[in-house]
């Protein structure tokens, strides 16, 4: 008995230190990013715009796995089914869109020297209306995003502490330590740690899904299992038809658009070092979807073993604990904690952004000089984590659903930004109405139907281009507009990059 009880003490603390070294890990490479740093707005936001593609796939592949693709996605596959393996669409969409959207954007803020989405839209369009609206979808969809991560982790540590650590204290310690290496290295730091972060998302979504797949009993026996208790686990239509084939169709849609409409994605379009880098991207994100087949697996097997109809984000983390080896149950822990923390940190940092850019130099301080909005951009982190801590009383019904809304939100601004990079008869009015109409629609959706987000989201983008393409054509004051759409189309077909 004491010698069982001297294994599980050491067990412990071996594990315990494990936990502690991931902790420390990110503190570490933060203050290498600060060393490296010269101290200037532009390395704090935008890594001086000469991110390489090695920090820069790092960083976008550690943005887009989130909560949300890990614990979430298997927590779906429980629920719905293998929808979710449409995400190998959503892959390849998010990657094209670095060729389609992205390029022309990092180079349009090469040019005119943009730090946040809201720099794009007021250079073209130059409404004032519509920079607060785009200001509002984008803190608003962040925060709820943010909010996925918050939850994403304390579930995780509810179940791994029994509950022993509260909410509470486990979001504080999550905030601190994001708090410490964004105040010190800004995306530099961002861009270290998700190169860490990536390596443990990789391996433990694999690891997890080859693991849960044995658990259950085999391939063979998961899926012949599958189809016995519901064919709709095994059949992207199932039981409900044409449902489904809808909701794969708009979560194609909805989830790499609004993803790639979201404020980190665009600071990091803006960060890259060179256009070849957008030509690249696609490629290697499309390779990175092999990890799909670890949510697959670990989602089937999941699916598998549940006898219970309660919270299915928990039931991977549930199982490894009641069967697993300790310390391959601690390694998953730590890479789902990766997961959450590779996208926290890009959120956060971006919203110090747009809160001390689009906020406090645009309405508070116009002549602030650069070292006062550096340290407004600093505390501006701490802000926008205190904010999320106290919002930590908001927990969803699910991690995937939350995710789905967010996504939905920011997704609306694909259709401006088409507009001001391809069609010359766009003008601020046409934005404005589009944008305005599609996110009320959303939001009364979203709160009085039960249609699921990604539809909603859908239906809103199709009125968000009608409104766009007809108050546009009917505005005839759109001659400024016009002619700066016309000149950065000229010269971004004659660049010489």
């Amino acid at each position: 008995m004491r010698v069982r009880k001297g294994i599980a003490m050491v067990t412990n603390a071996v594990m315990f230190l494990i936990l502690c070294i991931f902790a420390f890990i990110p503190l570490l490479l933060g203050e290498l990013a600060q060393n490296r740093s010269d101290n200037t707005l532009n390395d704090f936001i935008l890594h001086n715009r000469n991110m390489n593609i090695v920090p820069l796939f790092g960083t976008v592949f550690s943005t887009w796995m989130s909560a949300f693709a890990f614990i979430g996605a298997i927590g779906y596959f429980v629920n719905e089914g293998p929808i979710y393996m449409t995400s190998i669409g959503w892959d390849a969409l998010f990657g094209i869109l670095f060729i389609i959207v992205g390029k022309r954007i990092w180079f349009y803020g090469r040019q005119h020297n943009y730090l946040t989405p809201v720099d794009f839209f007021d250079d073209i369009y130059n409404s004032k209306a519509l920079n607060v609206v785009v200001n509002i979808v984008t803190i608003g969809c962040t925060m709820i995003y943010l909010q996925v991560q918050i939850i994403g982790g304390i579930l995780v540590l509810n179940i791994a502490t029994e509950g022993r650590v509260s909410i509470y204290m486990g979001a504080l310690i999550f905030f601190m330590i994001l708090v410490v290496y964004l105040w010190a290295g800004g995306l530099r730091a961002v861009a270290f740690t998700d190169l860490f972060y990536g390596v443990l998302t990789i391996t433990a979504i694999l690891a997890s899904g080859f693991y849960i797949i044995h658990l259950a009993g085999g391939d063979d026996y998961v899926f012949n299992n599958l189809i016995e208790k519901n064919i709709s686990y095994v059949t992207l239509i199932g039981s409900e038809g044409s449902r489904h084939t809808i909701l794969w169709i708009c979560l194609f849609l909805v989830v790499p658009l609004g993803a790639f409409m979201g404020p980190q994605l665009w600071i990091r379009n803006y960060a890259s070092s060179k256009e070849s880098n957008f030509n690249i991207m696609p490629l290697l994100i499309c390779l990175a979807s092999v990890l799909c087949l670890g949510a697959l697996l670990a989602g089937s097997g999941c699916a598998s073993m549940s006898t219970s109809s309660g919270n299915a984000d928990g039931i991977l983390i549930e199982l490894i604990k009641e069967n697993g080896n300790p310390y391959f149950y601690v390694f998953i822990v730590i890479g789902i904690y990766a997961t959450i923390f590779s996208t926290a940190n890009s959120q956060v940092h971006a919203l110090s952004a747009i809160f001390t850019m689009d906020i406090y130099k645009r309405y508070v301080n116009k002549n602030a000089p650069e070292k006062k909005l550096l340290r407004i951009a600093k505390f501006a982190v701490i802000g926008v984590s205190a904010v999320s801590y106290l919002l930590v009383i908001l927990v969803p019904q699910s991690v995937f659903d939350l995710a789905v809304i967010a996504l939905g939100g920011t997704a609306q601004l694909i259709v401006p930004v088409l507009g001001a990079l391809y069609w010359k008869e766009s003008t601020p009015k046409g934005a404005l109405i589009g944008l305005v109409s599609s996110e009320v629609m959303y939001i009364f959706f979203i709160n009085f139907s039960r249609g699921d987000a990604s539809v909603c989201s859908v239906i809103c983008l199709i009125v968000n281009v009608f409104c766009f393409i007809s108050a546009s054509l009917t505005d005839t004051s759109r001659i400024r507009t016009r002619n700066k759409i016309i000149s950065y189309k000229r010269e971004y077909r004659t660049r010489n990059y």
